[in-house]
């Protein structure tokens, strides 16, 4: 099995789980008797232990080249730490468990973007190529978890995410250390080079494009739901969105080649503020189905500005901690804005939308003005 296979395999099996989590896990969360605010909490957890977690992974890599090792545990202590879901009835024991999960099965990625990021330089492997069959299987798990969990018991849900979960152990088992070992990567290192004005300023903008998903993330299913559309046809909103996504990533070598990371950067903050002045205004099919193409844009062109930029920028021997960074600066971003969220959609409902678009029109300020340099 040739190392692109081995990788695709990986980011499938990772974004079905993601697939399904994303428009669906509220519900399952709601069906618990927690509140939207304490679906924010819920939700909240994750990217801000990532602030703590991701950099302690991610400099152990860079110092032993030992990424593959640090793959299977984390897919191994998600597995297990999922399985109390199950079990668990109160907001307070939700929320430990997802303090145990949320940071071990979100460094995959990070992880995983590092060792293909590796490869790709090594091997002249197209990295958008292999990144779209998650895209691919994230539209297959909303367009089936969609159809299968309509009019079912919520719990369907967790059994999904479960099974897929031992599906991601088994894929991080075919994979191989990408990275060398670097000896000791010193704290003062990483944070030299991401407090460079342009690093910071670059995955500071980057960071509140994703995090401006807050809304969509946390709550579209249930606000979808609640305007009369069906589990499935949630389903089929956000896996419609990520065809504009696939298509991005499969000319990805040619479209980073001819914008560059800086103009795909100001391209997904452009597009995020239109989609959410969108959502914010109608409930109506054609709106969202416009609101959700943008999706290829808003996600699949500033996550491939990200990459792109990190492995072009960060130093050699400390480009998996440049993702820890950026998981760090995304976390804080995003954990900001997901309480908020929960706050805003109880209050405004819909309307949370606006916040989400003057978050893109600041990033996209701040894009504008960390970018005018070169690529």
């Amino acid at each position: 099995m040739n190392l692109s296979v081995r990788f695709a395999l990986f980011y499938g099996a990772v974004f079905f789980v993601v697939g399904v989590f994303l428009p669906f896990w509220p519900i399952w969360l709601q069906s618990r008797g927690l509140t939207p605010e304490h679906i924010g909490i819920v939700l909240a957890v994750s990217p801000w232990l990532r602030v703590l977690v991701d950099p302690i992974i991610t400099r152990s890599v860079d110092r032993t080249g030992r990424g593959r090792i640090m793959l299977v545990s984390a897919a191994a202590i998600s597995l297990v730490a999922f399985l109390g879901f199950n079990f668990a009835h109160s907001f307070w024991l939700i929320l430990l468990i997802t303090i145990v999960y949320a940071p071990f099965f979100h460094a995959l990625i990070p992880l995983g973007d590092a060792q293909t990021m590796a490869a790709a330089r090594r091997y002249g492997l197209d990295y958008g190529q292999i990144r779209l069959w998650g895209s691919v299987t994230f539209i297959i798990a909303t367009l089936a978890v969609g159809e299968l969990v309509t009019g079912r018991d919520p719990d369907l849900i967790w059994l999904v995410i479960f099974v897929s979960l031992f599906v991601v152990l088994l894929t991080t088992l075919l994979l191989r250390d990408q990275t060398s070992p670097r000896g000791q990567a010193r704290w003062s290192e990483i944070l030299g080079f991401v407090r460079e004005p342009r690093f910071f300023g670059f995955i500071f903008a980057a960071s509140a494009v994703q995090a401006s998903h807050a809304v969509l993330n946390g709550f579209s299913g249930i606000h979808w739901k609640a305007s009369g559309y069906s589990e499935l046809t949630v389903g089929l909103l956000w896996g419609g969105g990520v065809v504009a996504e696939i298509a991005l990533f499969a000319a990805s070598g040619a479209v980073v080649a001819r914008l560059g990371p800086s103009r795909l950067l100001l391209l997904g903050a452009g597009a995020a503020l239109i989609r959410w002045l969108i959502l914010a205004e109608t409930v109506e099919l054609p709106g969202l189905v416009v609101a959700q193409a943008l999706h290829g844009f808003t996600f699949g062109a500033t996550y491939l500005a990200t990459m792109h930029f990190i492995s072009r920028h960060a130093p050699e021997g400390l480009k998996t901690s440049a993702q820890g960074a950026y998981a760090s600066v995304s976390g804080v971003i995003m954990g900001l804005t997901l309480i908020a969220a929960g706050d805003l959609y109880g209050s405004f409902g819909g309307g949370a939308f606006h916040a989400m678009a003057v978050i893109s029109a600041l990033a996209l300020l701040i894009a504008f003005v960390s970018t005018r340099a070169r690529d």
